[in-house]
């Protein structure tokens, strides 16, 4: 049997088929067709929607940096305020990424034999920024503020976890829209389409 037979022997059964049930529905065949691809049309952006309200979950996302810091003896044991490496976060957008001049605030005479101190030193002593590896990142289509989050009293583990317990910091908070709205509800915050995609 030749493939244009074949085709045709497929489609007939089908339109009998589609013909079928377009008549149990009192509706002509194009009707028929026009409602099921809206149906589809409506059912794909139904999944669409809930990948991005549910969001599959990239957990965790633990990145190799160009230094190993540890966040735990920084923010944990030593007790450094998350804003004085991450200053920005206060003041815009952006929590911003210390650079190696902060960072030698206090290595200039603080373990400054150690491999990764030697590591911050010159890059600090070249004029180069450290190639941080970025851990979280909204989508574009999202516009978050720290600063204002920051204003509210929102504090750092809400959306990052328990950073100061972390050796290597991780992404163990999964920022799917369903996690913001959530948050947002609580706290009785706007939760308009607006407040986060301009």
């Amino acid at each position: 049997m030749d493939l244009k037979k074949r085709v045709e022997s497929l489609a007939l059964p089908l339109t009998m088929f589609l013909q079928k049930r377009a008549e149990r529905l009192s509706l002509s065949l194009t009707a028929f067709l026009i409602l099921s691809v809206l149906g589809a049309v409506a059912l794909g952006h139904a999944v669409i929607g809930g990948v991005f309200y549910f969001g599959p979950v990239y957990l965790p996302h633990a990145p190799k940096q160009p230094v190993a810091f540890s966040h735990k003896l920084h923010a944990g044991t030593n007790k450094i305020p998350c804003q004085y490496c991450h200053s920005d976060a206060r003041r815009t957008e952006s929590a911003g990424i210390p650079t190696a001049k902060k960072c030698m605030n206090c290595h200039v005479v603080v373990k400054t034999e150690s491999p990764e101190v030697v590591k911050i030193a010159a890059a600090h002593d070249n004029g180069k920024p450290i190639e941080w590896v970025r851990v979280y990142k909204n989508p574009d289509h999202v516009w978050f503020s720290h600063k204002r989050h920051i204003k509210k009293g929102v504090e750092c583990q809400t959306c990052h976890g328990p950073v100061e317990t972390m050796e290597v910091v991780s992404k163990v908070v999964d920022h799917q829209m369903g996690f913001c709205l959530s948050c947002h509800k609580s706290k009785k915050a706007p939760t308009d389409c607006w407040t986060c995609h301009t």
